[in-house]
């Protein structure tokens, strides 16, 4: 039920009420900002157990450099082994994936877990690259929970100078 403070408020905003014409776009992304700050609201309020919520498969943060010859990407993977990374790179394009977990052997009692939240998480990212790249030539490190992949271009377009003569 919405509220008023005096009967002559609008309920409709005046944004959406005023003369001129406002994308319906722009109301459907005002609603889901609306949906989301209530979810998370919910969720931090009530803390909903991670069994009741959907498994959301976590995108690791990305940057892309062009560094003349290759494109350069690097990505926070914090506490993942090289063993539960997966990369797929085609001539256009860059997948990211892979699964950590914790090991289940030990109980938690004998580790001296009061709370334990980590033990499973997987991510999936795809990025769409500009050019194509060398597929065969792409190299992959992983160093302090940093994932760096280069990826030399296919076309290194050719820069000359030229003098112009001027009239």
């Amino acid at each position: 039920m919405i509220r008023r403070k005096e009967k002559r408020e609008e309920i409709v905003p005046k944004a959406y009420a005023a003369d001129e014409w406002v994308s319906p776009l722009a109301m459907l992304s005002d609603m889901d900002r609306i949906f989301e700050d209530f979810r998370s609201e919910w969720e931090t309020t009530f803390m909903v157990p991670r069994s009741f919520t959907s498994e959301a498969v976590r995108q690791p943060l990305i940057d892309l450099t062009d560094a003349g010859k290759e494109y350069v990407v690097k990505a926070e993977m914090p506490g993942i082994s090289k063993e539960g990374l997966d990369i797929s790179v085609t001539e256009d394009g860059l997948e990211i994936s892979g699964e950590s977990s914790t090991d289940e052997k030990q109980g938690d009692e004998e580790k001296g877990y009061i709370r334990r939240e980590r033990h499973y998480s997987r991510f999936y990212r795809a990025l769409p690259l500009p050019e194509k790249v060398l597929a065969a030539k792409v190299e992959a490190v992983l160093k302090d929970g940093v994932l760096t992949v280069k990826l030399p271009k296919a076309n290194i377009p050719e820069k000359k100078t030229r003098k112009v003569p001027i009239k």
